[in-house]
């Protein structure tokens, strides 16, 4: 199964076709179940953030990741993907429009749909491109645009009690530009001011696997292989060099080919009952990366890392008594050529992987100790930061020793719960993204929030910064949350969760590139009848800071690399929502999204759009 820890996703406003649809389940664990089936998306598109990854994870069991993350403007700033809605009809078209001109579209049918076989297909269109950001005058006709179209096709089939052979094929293609882009390196005027750069990415995948019968009493085992293509159409850098009649700093915008990559995954498991109540088994997963090493055109060539590979082993041992529920065991991961030509990663790398529950009726209380290597790819990245750099030159992986986290959950006690959880986390090479848009713009000069120069011993050196996504860091840091929820029904449905994260250079628990030190999400949903749904929804990200390194030159001593933090405004969204029900299958909906307008930037140089209004309809059949 994949190694990567998969964070939440809190929809500001979810507005689904009707209100059976909301059908989710919560499981702890840092696996996704791959059950491939209709994937309802039914949210009018929101903007792509940033991943949390916190333990326990919630995620829905009983739909399939889409290839791309469906949303385009500002989501809720608490997490990603934290709930997914699917639908029990064969077919769905959903249709929005709004301010800006953003716009979805969301579709998919089910040709076959019986006991044993389903056979379906599923399109997903966001786009937006009438907003102007207006970073400066000089680039004041600027528009913002983005479009991003996925195609993917599903299918399961019951081998009559034997085990079940599912698949899927994912197409996506993006197309978008850098609107942030207010270059500081070049002398422009009105009249000859550059374009902002644009972009292209496709990403096409194919997953197919085998799941025996689940039993108690007999050895279950599932085995499946994974392909993934991930590129860019092109990589952008200011570029310095040296012209007849031109200063020595001249600059100019250099285009290269992107970055791309395979990502070839095998994985399996078996577990062998020793008795009704414990158990044995064994994870494997073997990931190879490839990366074309043809020579790349442009002015400059970013690079493109070493083909690689990395094969993690899992086992362990499980057992339950009464209420007590135990899983211990260990990661090992064995990595082949990854990491920089000269400084590779080892090859062998050793995480606990235990976890400890005990379920006493409505409470419950678990203790886990996790860890692992998460590999640096461009395909993980980009779920972090839409807009990252569009190449990888390093492949060194992140190593988590400790990923351990306590808590409780209480309830439901008449509609109430709960539930508390402290986290501590060590990551050992974790990278420093985020920054691309200001190094389009800003080249390694200071960006805005930063220091140009820096006092050590007595002297001042100038500071040069080092934009690129290769950098990386140390962190250790703990985390603190809380959720409660009360429910009663279609009268009233309120949600509140944080977490409390202190950051601070290398200490710190890793929550994005944008590190918060809190996070919330406040939510309240009614149904006053049943055709009608209201839902307002109040989000937070709050004390962030991103990091970047810089190297201060100058003085009595040799250049050394410093981390250098740029404080970012605090993420607020307020968004309300409203869906009627015409009939059983139609529904018409409003939304309005960030009514307190806040233009804040997501990550440094990409100001978010202001208040949005929506509405669309949906149709189920």
């Amino acid at each position: 199964m994949k190694k990567y820890i998969f964070s939440a996703l809190a929809a500001a406003v979810a507005l689904p076709v009707a209100a059976q649809y909301n059908q989710s389940i919560s499981v702890d664990g840092k696996y996704v179940p791959e059950v491939f089936r209709l994937d309802r998306i039914n949210s009018f598109p929101k903007q792509v953030k940033f991943s949390l990854e916190t333990n326990p994870l919630s995620y829905d069991g009983k739909s399939v990741p889409a290839g791309f993350a469906p949303r385009l403007l500002p989501l809720p700033a608490t997490g990603w993907r934290d709930t997914r809605d699917f639908s029990d009809s064969r077919g769905y078209l959903e249709l929005g429009a709004g301010s800006w001109l953003n716009s979805t579209l969301s579709a998919g049918y089910r040709f076959i749909d019986n006991k044993n076989t389903t056979f379906g297909v599923r399109l997903q269109h966001n786009s937006t491109s009438l907003w102007k950001p207006e970073v400066s005058e000089l680039m004041k006709d600027t528009k913002m645009y983005r479009y991003d179209e996925s195609l993917g096709f599903y299918a399961s089939h019951d081998f009559e009690g034997k085990g079940r052979l599912q698949g899927a094929i994912d197409w996506h293609i993006g197309n978008f530009n850098y609107y942030g882009f207010n270059p500081q390196w070049g002398e422009y005027s009105s009249e000859n001011a550059p374009k902002a750069p644009t972009q292209t990415l496709n990403d096409i995948s194919a997953k197919f696997a085998w799941q025996s019968p689940d039993k108690l009493d007999a050895i279950t085992w599932n085995a499946g292989v994974g392909v993934r293509y991930f590129g860019y159409r092109s990589a952008y850098s200011p570029f310095k060099y040296m012209l007849i009649g031109m200063p020595d700093d001249h600059l100019e915008m250099a285009r290269a080919s992107g970055g791309r990559e395979t990502d070839v995954d095998l994985f399996g498991s078996v577990n062998f009952p020793t008795s009704t109540k414990s158990a044995i088994g064994i994870d494997v997963n073997a990931d190879i990366l490839l990366y074309p090493q043809e020579e790349m055109d442009g002015g400059y060539c970013p690079g493109q890392p070493d083909n690689y590979g990395m094969l993690t082993l899992t086992p362990y041992y499980s057992f339950s008594r009464d209420r007590l529920l135990v899983r211990i065991g260990a990661d090992i991961d064995l990595s082949f050529n990854a990491g920089d030509e000269g400084n590779r990663y080892s090859f062998l790398h050793i995480a606990p992987d235990v976890k400890f529950d005990y379920l006493a009726g409505p409470v419950a209380f678990y203790l886990h100790a996790l860890g692992g290597s998460r590999l640096n790819t461009l395909a993980g990245n980009y779920e972090r930061d839409y807009y990252q750099t569009p190449y990888i030159s390093s492949s060194r992986p992140v190593y988590t020793p400790l990923d351990g986290s306590l808590g409780a959950t209480f309830g439901p006690f008449s509609g109430f719960s709960a539930g508390i959880d402290f986290a501590f986390r060590i990551s050992r090479g974790e990278y420093l993204g985020g920054w691309y848009q200001q190094k389009l713009n800003y080249y390694h000069d200071a960006a805005p929030g930063l220091p140009e120069s820096i006092f050590a011993e007595n002297a001042e050196r100038t500071l040069t910064y080092n934009y690129n996504q290769d950098r990386t860091c140390n962190l250790h840091g703990f985390s603190i949350g809380a959720r409660a929820s009360y429910d009663l029904g279609s009268i009233i449905k309120i949600e509140a969760k944080g977490n409390y994260q202190p950051q601070n250079g290398t200490k710190g628990y890793f929550n994005g590139y944008d590190r918060p030190r809190w996070t919330a999400n406040i939510s309240a949903e009614t149904n006053p009848w049943s055709t009608l749904k209201l839902k307002l929804a109040y989000d937070y990200r709050g004390v962030r800071n991103i990091y970047t390194m810089a190297n201060y030159q100058g003085g009595l001593i040799s250049d050394a690399d410093v981390l250098i933090g740029k404080r970012l405004p605090d993420i607020t969204y307020l968004n309300f929502g409203a869906s009627y029900g015409i009939t059983s299958n139609f529904t018409v909906w409003v939304q309005a999204d960030n009514i307190l307008n806040r233009h804040d930037e997501l990550l440094p140089g990409l100001p978010q759009q202001g208040v949005r209004l929506a509405a669309g309809f949906g149709v189920t059949f």
